[in-house]
């Protein structure tokens, strides 16, 4: 828990127990399909296998026709001829053909996750064998790249700038993965005066977004957050707060004589 005091105010961040998917709430450009034994990740679909899902996206690509499908399986016998029986076959030949094709539609990138002590995802490799794969990829159709880009052509500049779009959607799902998920509650003199949840990412750009939703005289409260580890210190921070809004109340009760005395003199 982190935790801030001003005159009046107390600022809490806590970790988000409850937080929603970002792939469920947000929208996104990009579609990610993964395939884990254990793990649901990315976003919802209906393919059995990775191979299931590129010989669709490749159908999707050459014509998802009879055409297609004869060309599909006239690629697959030849791969299989050529590249996968032998002393030096290549067991990925298949799914490598069948991206490169893919790639003439749509832009895709891999998806590794690393299961250790914790859940990680990237587009690029963690370089361990042991506790990381490949579990899927993300993509997105040029046609739907270059309406969100408001272009015309898939240049260097737009596909780079997909690429990025799609990469910042890993980022904020790594996070989720993560656990890096935080809420916030400001209290004013012990009383709950506002609180907001979903925030996602690294605690510096955490610090940002809620501080953005704070009222003004309360934004610097973001920059005094510390860590409170020691029960006696929270516990010290509420009684504060408590007795705050105690002698608010008795204040109150205080001058609601005076003022029933002021309305009968009237």
């Amino acid at each position: 828990m982190l935790m801030a005091a001003k005159d009046a105010y107390l600022l809490l961040v806590q970790p988000d127990d409850v937080m929603i998917s970002p792939r469920e709430v947000d929208e996104t450009l990009g579609t990610m399909v993964c395939f884990h034994p254990r793990y649901a990740l990315g976003d919802h679909h209906n393919y059995i296998d990775p191979d299931d899902f590129l010989r669709e996206m490749y159908l999707n690509t050459v014509g998802h026709d009879e055409k297609g499908m004869k060309r599909y399986e006239w690629m697959v016998n030849a791969i299989w001829s050529r590249k996968m029986t032998g002393p030096n076959r290549n067991e990925q030949a298949v799914a490598e053909t069948m991206l490169n094709v893919i790639s003439k539609k749509y832009i895709m990138l891999p998806l590794y996750l690393l299961d250790h002590s914790g859940l990680a995802m990237r587009t690029v490799s963690f370089h361990d064998p042991w506790d990381s794969a490949q579990v899927g990829w993300i993509y997105v159709s040029k046609e739907d790249a270059l309406k969100a880009f408001g272009a015309a052509e898939m240049t260097p500049k737009i596909r780079e700038m997909t690429k990025k779009a799609l990469r910042d959607e890993v980022e904020i799902y790594d996070a989720y993965l993560r656990g890096e998920c935080y809420g916030y509650e400001l209290y004013e003199k012990g009383e709950l005066k506002e609180s907001c949840w979903g925030f996602i990412g690294d605690m510096d750009e955490v610090r940002k977004r809620i501080a953005e939703q704070l009222p003004d005289d309360c934004k610097d409260l973001v920059d005094q957050l510390e860590e409170r580890i020691r029960p006696q210190s929270v516990i010290k921070t509420f009684l504060k707060q408590a007795k705050m809004q105690i002698d608010q109340a008795a204040k109150s009760a205080g001058d609601k004589p005076k003022q029933q005395a002021f309305e009968i003199a009237r």
